[in-house]
């Protein structure tokens, strides 16, 4: 009777700690308030998609956590997936809109303080920019019909904000890429295939201006080229952040030097890792993984509900120097640096 007492009082203990592993997994005791403190005098901010009050929408707020500020405001309408020009005068963001047949994933622009909301492109996803802040490189939908799988992809596409026209890459075997990534030089882009262009699951690096793909051989999804161009980080597997050096020359590609910054253990998962503008921190998200839930499902997916996730920044000089900086657990995902108007690049 007294085994069975302890076995159950064991049990409970154990189902408590998970529970609690949900909603606010443990920071790190060393360093963490330290790093705080540092990201106190960052000027730079970071954009989160988040889901408050029954609905997604798009929150800015400083880079230690404080002063967040809702930028999208619409309850009929699902924004995620912010991505900030490298100027830090604009984000640009995928939109869910509609109901039924009608839903479709599009493509929109607004200036830092959420006015100016411009419609780029319907049918299309997961954005981004080049180094001088002036077009916008895009997915489009693989089909009419909407999807909410990320890797649902056909094509790149490059839209530029002074003509409004948009234009396709030269390579038109483009198909299932998701997380895109420009490299500032313009030569290069960075992303994740899944069960397209010859390969299951892969990190590639394409030619911009050309046909050539290669494979950088990073176990893992949702790369994030650094602000020089020089390294990547990306979700090495589920429970980790790797860091690479990237090397390119006219005709080739790879990642060496590859390492984790931050190194979680199940069932709380890492993701979404972003350089800040001047490379001296990365956020990503972190959170407990969803056990049972399909592909479509799952937490890591922009839009997708994720209960206990929430933005977190790391030092990428030193391992596991990371601190937490949302608590409420509301699918706080897909962190992106805003430049400081100071640091304008």
């Amino acid at each position: 009777m007294v085994l069975a007492t302890r076995i159950a009082s064991i049990l409970l203990m154990i189902g408590i700690f998970l529970r609690a592993g949900e909603t606010a997994a443990p920071l790190p005791e060393e360093g963490s308030k330290e790093l705080l403190q540092e990201l106190k005098a960052c000027k730079h901010r970071i954009a989160f998609e988040t889901f408050r009050d029954g609905n997604w929408e798009i929150y800015i707020m400083n880079a230690d956590g404080t002063n967040p500020v809702n930028l999208t405001h619409t309850p009929n309408v699902q924004e995620f997936y912010p991505k900030a020009s490298p100027d830090g005068s604009k984000i640009c963001f995928c939109a869910d809109e509609g109901e039924g047949d009608n839903k479709s994933r599009n493509l929109y622009m607004m200036n830092i303080d959420g006015s100016g909301r411009t419609k780029i492109c319907d049918n299309a996803r997961e954005p981004c920019w080049n180094a001088d802040s002036t077009q916008i490189a895009y997915l489009k939908g693989e089909f009419p019909k909407y999807d909410a799988m990320d890797f649902v992809t056909k094509g790149i596409f490059i839209y530029d904000l002074k003509s409004g026209e948009h234009r396709e890459h030269v390579n038109k075997s483009i198909h299932h890429l998701y997380c895109l990534n420009w490299t500032p030089d313009g030569n290069w882009f960075v992303a994740t295939v899944h069960g397209g262009m010859g390969f299951n699951h892969a990190i590639l690096a394409l030619q911009a201006n050309g046909d050539k793909v290669f494979d950088l051989k990073l176990s893992g999804c949702r790369p994030d080229v650094s602000p020089d161009g020089k390294s990547v980080a990306w979700g090495h597997g589920d429970f980790a952040v790797g860091v690479a050096t990237l090397e390119f020359t006219a005709d080739t590609a790879k990642a060496t030097d590859i390492h984790n910054v931050v190194q979680s253990a199940a069932p709380i998962e890492t993701y979404h890792a972003d350089w800040s503008p001047d490379g001296k921190y990365i956020a990503f998200t972190r959170g407990a993984k969803r056990a049972g839930k399909k592909l479509g499902l799952a937490p890591e997916i922009p839009g997708s509900d994720a209960p206990g996730w929430n933005i977190c920044v790391a030092d990428p000089s030193q391992k596991n120097r990371f601190v937490m900086l949302t608590s409420d657990g509301k699918s706080n995902k897909e962190p992106d640096w805003v430049a400081a108007p100071a640091e304008k690049k």
